[in-house]
């Protein structure tokens, strides 16, 4: 055939047109075309390319240097390729057929399913449960190869050899060493257990000899740490210096920008809102302890399914004119078609279009919608008692119960309102509260905290019960709580009505002075110096099981604080708690990143707090881990 020119891809490509630039669906099956034949140039000139046929011809690689970023499916069966790792280059990339190419085997679609975290369809056959067991295999394989550095390299450290040895001779042999799964996945589990060992090296290296990315203890009066150096505030004012804890170690691990649009890496302006790790379901699949690695996040038109292990996204699911603003996770007891009981995670997505979309993820797709609302939800969640129960909060200035019913083996769900919960305002945050959650309802709305008497009587329709009344700062009227979360089952955090503070504060208390009134003085335990920031909506977490509070900042940070000594006071001391740490956006100029300071609106930890994930307003996602 030759050298591709520029008259035979006009003619193969489609729309017809004049620019190849404008070319969507390219055609160049049984052209007899060598990889060298294939001039890079005149390709990459397609950035609008959704489509390429490279079927029937003779290519013995895909070229490595393509930028294609719309590039959504490849055709490449009946030719001699003999690998698929160039096939990471395409991000965008949901379907691929390789079919025919004698050197490629089963391995080599585990190896496409762990590389392309949009991938849906493998030689015309759907991913889901192909995706799932690469996520098992990585799971296991990971476990494995970590046990074996610790019991076989780790001390081989201190003991005077260079490192580079270490890590070198620890590579080679976890490949031969390490095993997991069937013979005939064996090329790729050597192969995922390479990289993984690789991963491992170079965070240990990372450690050891780079620059810690953790914020360093500084006096007020020194000068301004220059622009990329990482430091922490000296202990605020008001706060006792006996009550600093040391920062933890926190690695930067992933950054993506799976929430695009049209997968462009050059989209900073999609806006991030939410994130929830998935809980366990006790159905023999978890992690021990009852840990997590994957996270939901939400932002544009689209919900994703996160592995932070690996960064890879899992599942995406994308409604085309939606602006989704809320996740939240539950564990359902579904019947199979022959009778078994099955736990199973389901997602439930929320936003602009007032319509709740459930979300099978194993399954992979979404199983129905639910229309709660005339106006965008701002807020869901799941209660903690009733598995099927979901509360839903609208700018119509309503919180409804709803009960989402259990799918049969067909996804035929009969949903059910079950309360309507009028407040005077938007509510923003919603917390079932853990000691009671069948009996109250605590919010977090633009004109204060409210709390609601959410028992099934025959009222359907009721107002607020509480309200609550925090301290003013001078000068001050401030009234919208615009974060809110349980550290414990009677210890709540609450944000927005003291400027520059978090609040810890006593349900128990705060009910025990209540007298019958309808306006109740909340009970505050201790207050957390935050930002002096006037931007509202940046969203407070907790991590309960370790006693963590966590929210992001305008300038890129994250505070997080150790809160576990004032859980259990039994009377107010309104001491203010300096942060545990305060973690610096990190610079991703070496990642290829343009965006190195960013406003960071929600900072989840997982519930053993292994991971934490930021959400930023610049359309990046960053995943740390806890070391």
């Amino acid at each position: 055939m030759g050298r591709l020119k520029t008259p035979l891809l006009l003619q193969r490509g489609q729309p017809k047109c004049d620019r190849l630039g404008r070319i969507k669906k390219l055609d160049l099956s049984n052209l007899q075309l060598r990889t060298k034949d294939l001039d890079l140039k005149l390709l990459n000139r397609m950035k609008q390319l959704r489509e390429l046929d490279l079927s029937d011809n003779l290519l013995e690689k895909v070229p490595e240097g393509l930028d294609l970023p719309s590039l959504q499916i490849l055709k490449c069966s009946n030719n001699q390729l003999e690998d698929v790792t160039p096939l990471q280059q395409f991000t965008a990339l949901e379907e691929v057929d390789f079919e025919d190419n004698l050197y490629l085997t089963v391995n080599d679609s585990y190896k496409i399913s762990s590389l392309l975290p949009n991938i849906r369809k493998i030689n015309g056959k759907e991913t889901a449960s192909l995706m799932n067991h690469v996520k098992i295999l990585n799971r296991e394989l990971t476990s494995r190869v970590t046990a074996y550095w610790e019991k076989n390299y780790q001390d081989q450290l201190g003991s005077g050899a260079p490192a580079g040895d270490v890590h070198k001779e620890f590579v080679k042999s976890a490949v031969k060493d390490v095993r997991y799964g069937p013979e005939s996945l064996s090329d790729f589990t050597q192969w995922k257990v390479k990289m993984i060992a690789q991963q491992l090296v170079a965070s240990k290296l990372t450690r050891k000899e780079a620059p810690s990315e953790e914020v360093s203890r500084e006096d007020d009066s020194s000068p301004e740490t220059p622009a990329g150096t990482p430091r922490t505030p000296a202990t605020p004012a008001g706060a006792s210096s006996q009550e600093y804890v040391e920062p933890m170690e926190l690695q930067p691990m992933h950054f993506l920008q799976c929430h695009s649009k049209g997968n462009s890496p050059e989209d900073f302006s999609t806006q991030l809102w939410a994130c929830a790790f998935e809980p366990a379901c006790n159905d023999g699949t978890g992690l021990p302890g009852g840990a997590s690695h994957t996270v939901a996040t939400c932002g544009g038109e689209a919900v994703c399914v996160i592995d932070c292990q690996t960064g890879l996204v899992l599942h995406r699911y994308k409604v085309p004119g939606e602006e989704f603003f809320t996740v939240a996770w539950t564990c359902l007891t579904l019947v199979t078609q022959d009778g078994r009981k099955k736990r199973s995670s389901v997602l439930a997505a929320a936003g602009r279009r007032g319509v709740v979309s459930l979300i099978h993820v194993r399954a992979g797709f979404c199983y129905g919608d639910i229309r709660a609302h005339r106006k965008p939800i701002a807020m869901a969640c799941f209660s903690p008692s009733q598995e099927t129960h979901l509360f839903t909060a609208s700018y119509n200035k309503r919180i409804i119960l709803w009960d989402i019913g259990l799918p049969d083996y067909s996804y035929n769900f009969r949903p059910s309102q079950l309360l309507v919960l009028d407040a005077s305002t938007t509510p923003l945050r919603l917390c079932p509260v853990p000691s009671c959650p069948d009996h109250y309802l605590l919010a977090g709305c633009e004109d204060g905290c409210f709390a609601w008497d959410i028992r099934l009587n025959e009222s359907r329709k009721r107002d607020f019960e509480m309200v609550f009344l925090f301290p003013q700062g001078p000068g001050q009227a401030y009234k919208r709580v615009d974060g809110l979360g349980f550290v414990s089952e009677d210890v709540v955090a609450s944000k927005g009505c003291t400027p520059g503070s978090i609040c810890l504060w006593s349900w128990s208390q705060s009910l025990a002075g209540r007298e019958d009134k309808q306006q109740v003085t909340a009970v505050i335990l201790a207050q957390l110096p935050w930002s002096n920031t006037q931007l509202p909506y940046l969203t407070l977490s907790t991590c309960p099981e370790k006693a963590f509070v966590f929210c992001g900042d305008e300038e890129g940070s994250v505070w997080m604080y150790d809160v576990r000594r004032y859980l259990e006071q039994q009377r107010p001391l309104q001491a203010k708690v300096a942060p545990t740490k305060i973690l610096r956006w990190p610079d991703l100029s070496a990642r290829g990143q343009k965006m190195n300071k960013t406003l960071i609106n929600t900072a989840v930890a997982d519930p053993t707090f292994t991971y934490l994930v930021a959400l930023t307003d610049t359309n990046i996602i960053a995943i740390w881990n806890k070391l």
